[in-house]
């Protein structure tokens, strides 16, 4: 860590170097020469931030690997690995619910694979035929429902007509019987 140290100050005195050579040029020239000396200067200076953010970077992974690397990180693993065996049997229920669950649907996906399900195109193409004939007997049931009407109307008429028409004879036997003379019976001598 001094070396890095010892560097950077090194990397600062030559900064400041730069600078001041920088002030002493620029008393020297023109305007638009002072322009592009100071743009290329401001480039320079990016790169040289730019590979002092990777030394920074540099010395926070190390920082990292040196903390991962120590015995309290280590401990507070092991704490943290406790924590979470103490979680997950403080949950052992939910888990064993869920593990239930898991357990049938493996089951339900082993039925769902097994051959009687490979059945099942044939199983469809039989109800179909069944609906085909189901639809045939009700057509069937349908236009024989529609004769027995016709022929309940047909009766119902005809008894209608037959009952009229025994109202009628019953009349005019009634009528006859009235308009006749008695016969009385008189023994043959």
């Amino acid at each position: 860590m001094s070396t890095l140290i010892s560097a950077d100050l090194e990397r600062i005195n030559h900064f400041e170097w730069r600078v001041k050579r920088l002030e002493t040029f620029i008393g020297k020239s023109d305007e638009n020469n002072i322009i592009g000396i100071i743009n290329d200067l401001n480039e320079k200076v990016i790169q040289r931030a730019s590979s002092n953010m990777r030394a920074i970077a540099l010395l926070k992974q190390a920082d990292t690997i040196n903390r991962i690397i120590s015995s309290d990180f280590q401990s507070r693993l092991l704490k943290d690995r406790s924590v979470k065996l103490e979680l997950i049997l403080a949950d052992e229920e939910r888990i064993r619910g869920v593990t239930k669950i898991l357990s049938e649907i493996d089951a339900s996906a082993r039925v769902l694979d097994g051959k009687y399900f490979q059945e099942i195109p044939n199983l469809f193409k039989t109800l179909n035929k069944l609906l085909t004939i189901h639809n045939d007997i009700k057509y069937q049931h349908s236009e024989f429902t529609q004769e027995l009407s016709k022929f309940l109307r047909d009766y119902a008429a005809f008894t209608l007509m037959m009952d009229e028409n025994l109202q009628q004879y019953k009349t005019i036997l009634h009528r006859n019987q009235q308009e006749m003379p008695t016969i009385e019976d008189n023994p043959i001598e």
